[in-house]
């Protein structure tokens, strides 16, 4: 017996020692509104974060690794240091629990809070460059002021840039040319191009004096509504452009950031759309939307050279950082 006692113990020992030491916290699945969420404090623990719920204001802040992230009950809205980025799913509560989704903790704040690096890493050397609209399609307009125009001049001003900077440019067309959506994607596929980057100014509604600002999409996740869909819109379509999912986002939200903190404007968010020159994409890519044509003062910026410059900068500080991440 004795001799049984002291295996026992031995095997124990073994087993203790194995145990790695602060061993990362185990994340059950809470299942709700027919999806699987996960309780932000018991996501926060396998990342080592601290969180603070405010029931008041129903707000929670998660910090740590010099992050800090704020999530509102009800909400699609995500603050990501400073930045905002939409989830897939709004923030719920269950009585005294607060539930972020499986989908967006594996989709959204993976790939921003922890990016993984490719292997075997590929440079970032070829970028497709695609200024939306052109020939017959006049994209938005603003009195004689015609979308197309600025995309194609931005395009232009953005290639200089990202040539000096080292990059290998493609641009989609090079003057006032039509070309259909999936041509576009089609064409970047041909280039073998690293990322795709297509541009774009927005506008809104008649008499809608309030939006403004910058915002980026990248491709709605597989399982998810689009951004500006009704939720009930989910699609379950696996696209060639999925296959760069945590790429995708992890570029869109590196563009926003430098967009936002370089130009000052009105930050709208990192978002999600199925737009057709994302879908068929076979590297990460974004499409900007880089301010209001509907605005007269953003109007005036996007007229003036010297705002296109700037924002060509930011585009490429975005890049920059992006590349960064993921290759070194």
């Amino acid at each position: 017996m004795r001799r049984v006692w002291a295996l026992l113990w031995c095997c124990l020992s073994v087993a203790v020692a194995a145990a790695p030491r602060g061993a990362t916290p185990a994340l059950e699945p809470v299942p709700f509104l027919g999806r699987e969420w996960y309780d932000i404090k018991a996501w926060a623990a396998t990342q080592r974060f601290t969180v603070d719920l405010n029931p008041r204001t129903r707000i929670a802040t998660v910090t740590g690794d010099g992050l800090r992230l704020t999530f509102a009950v009800d909400s699609q809205q995500m603050i990501v240091n400073g930045v905002k980025v939409w989830l897939c799913h709004p923030l719920a509560a269950r009585n005294d629990t607060w539930l972020v989704s499986a989908l967006d903790v594996e989709l959204v704040l993976r790939p921003l809070l922890r990016p993984v690096r490719p292997r075997p890493v590929k440079p970032v050397r070829t970028i497709v460059v695609d200024a939306g609209h052109g020939g017959k399609d006049p994209g938005h307009q603003a009195g004689t002021m015609q979308e197309k125009r600025y995309t194609l001049l931005l395009a232009q001003q953005l290639r200089t840039k990202l040539q000096a900077a080292g990059y290998r440019v493609v641009l989609t067309r090079n003057r006032d040319t039509f070309m259909e959506l999936p041509e576009r994607a089609a064409a970047a596929n041909r280039a073998k191009g690293d990322l795709f980057v297509s541009l774009h100014f927005n506008a809104a509604g008649s008499g809608d004096r309030t939006a403004r600002g910058i915002e980026v999409f990248c491709l709605t996740p597989n399982g998810a509504a689009s951004t500006h869909a009704p939720r009930s819109q989910v699609s379950n379509e696996v696209l060639p452009g999925h296959g760069s999912g945590a790429r995708n986002i992890l570029l869109a939200y590196q563009v926003q950031k430098a967009l936002v903190q370089k130009l000052g404007l009105n930050d709208r968010g990192v978002k999600h759309a199925r737009f057709a020159v994302l879908r068929d994409l076979t590297m990460p890519g974004i499409l900007i939307e880089g301010g209001f044509m509907s605005v007269p003062e953003e109007m005036r910026q996007i007229a003036d050279p010297k705002f296109r410059d700037r924002l060509a900068a930011a585009i490429v500080e975005g890049i920059r950082q992006y590349r960064r991440l993921v290759e070194s």
